[in-house]
C-alpha cells in the first residue's frame, strides 16, 4: 500500500497533541476585547469610588456651604490640595543635590497626577452611575 511522503505511523499509545490542550489554555483563557474593556470600567470605578467623598467635598461641598465665593472656591480648594500633596512629597533639605531635588519633584508630580486622575475616576463615575435618591428613607409622616 503505498502511503503520502509526510505520513508516519504511530502507536496509539505514543501519539502527543501538538495544538491546544495545554494547561494555559485551561487555567487562564485569553481576554477578549469585551474582558479588556470591562477591566478598564471597573478598575476607573474603583478608582472613581476612592475619590469620589473628597471630589464632592471639594466641589459641592465648597459651593454649597454657605460660605463659598467665588475667588476662594473650588479652585482655591483644589490648589490647596495640591500644595498638601507636593508639600508631602517635595521634602528635601535646601542644601541638597539637585539629583535628590529631581526625584522628590518627580514624586511630586507623579502623585499630583495621580489625584487629578482618581478626580477624573470620580466624574466618570458621577457620569455613568445613578446615584440613591435618599429622600424616600428620609421623609417621615407625622399623621402615623
Amino acid at each position: 500500500m503505498m502511503m503520502p511522503a509526510n505520513f508516519s505511523a504511530v502507536a496509539e499509545n505514543e501519539m502527543t497533541y501538538v495544538v491546544g490542550g495545554g494547561l494555559v489554555d485551561v487555567l487562564a483563557p485569553v481576554l477578549t476585547t469585551d474582558d479588556w474593556q470591562r477591566f478598564n470600567t471597573n478598575l476607573v470605578t474603583i478608582i472613581g469610588n476612592t475619590y469620589m467623598k473628597g471630589f464632592i467635598n471639594n466641589t459641592l461641598g465648597v459651593v454649597f456651604s454657605g460660605k463659598y465665593s467665588p475667588a476662594a472656591g473650588v479652585f482655591a480648594t483644589y490648589g490647596n490640595v495640591v500644595k498638601g500633596i507636593w508639600g508631602d512629597n517635595y521634602t528635601v533639605a535646601d542644601d541638597a543635590s539637585n539629583w535628590d531635588k529631581f526625584k522628590a519633584g518627580s514624586k511630586g508630580v507623579l502623585n499630583v497626577a495621580l489625584n487629578i486622575v482618581g478626580n477624573a475616576g470620580a466624574i466618570y463615575n458621577l457620569a455613568t452611575g445613578t446615584v440613591k435618591n435618599s429622600a424616600a428613607s428620609a421623609w417621615v409622616c407625622q399623621n402615623a
